[in-house]
C-alpha cells in the first residue's frame, strides 16, 4: 500500500465557511463523525510517495522550498461533484484555471526534479476539490451518498478566494 504526504492550501473567505457549513450538515444529517474534529477544509495541490517518517520531513523541507516564492493567488469554485464507489464523496469543484495549472505543473516539476516520487497526474488530469463528505469519517453507503448529494447538488456555490499558505 504506497503512503502518501500531501500538499494542500487552505481557502480563506467564503469558500472556506461556506464549505464548512455544509459539510458539518451532512455530517450530522448522515451521522459521519468518528471522532471530536471535522476533517479541515483544504484543496489538495499535489501527493508524495514516502517510505518512512524521515522522507517525511526531507519532503516538507523540500516543499518549504518550492513554494516559497509563489504568490498568493485565486481559486474559483463552480458547485458540487460527485466522485462515486468506492469514495461515495462529495466535493466542491475547484475550477482549473491557468494559473492553478501552471502553480501545479510548478511545484509537481520541481518535487520530480528533487528527486521525489509524485503522483502522476497531468495539469489537465487532475481535478482540484474540497472533499465535504465520504473521505474521512464513519464509511457511508451509496444510497446515503447519492441521497447527500441531490441535496447539494442544486446548490450555487460560485465564489473565489485567496490562497496564500500552503
Amino acid at each position: 500500500m504506497e503512503q502518501l504526504i500531501y500538499l494542500v492550501a487552505v481557502p480563506k473567505g467564503k469558500i472556506y465557511h461556506c464549505s464548512s457549513k455544509i459539510q458539518r450538515a451532512i455530517w450530522e444529517k448522515y451521522n459521519l463523525w468518528e471522532g471530536e474534529y471535522l476533517p479541515e477544509i483544504h484543496v489538495t495541490i499535489d501527493a508524495y510517495n514516502y517510505r518512512d517518517k524521515q522522507e517525511v520531513e526531507t519532503i516538507r523541507q523540500a516543499l518549504k522550498e518550492v513554494v516559497q516564492n509563489i504568490p498568493p493567488f485565486e481559486i474559483y469554485t463552480n458547485g458540487f461533484s460527485y466522485i462515486p464507489a468506492p469514495y461515495n464523496c462529495i466535493t466542491v469543484h475547484i475550477v482549473k484555471t491557468k494559473e492553478l495549472k501552471k502553480i501545479y505543473s510548478f511545484i509537481h516539476r520541481r518535487m520530480i526534479k528533487k528527486g521525489f516520487e509524485a503522483r502522476d497526474y497531468s495539469p489537465n488530469e487532475i481535478v482540484f476539490h474540497i472533499s465535504i463528505a465520504g473521505t474521512y469519517g464513519r464509511k457511508w453507503d451509496e444510497v446515503e451518498s447519492q441521497k447527500a448529494w441531490e441535496e447539494v447538488r442544486q446548490l450555487d456555490f460560485k465564489y473565489h478566494a485567496l490562497i496564500d499558505e500552503f
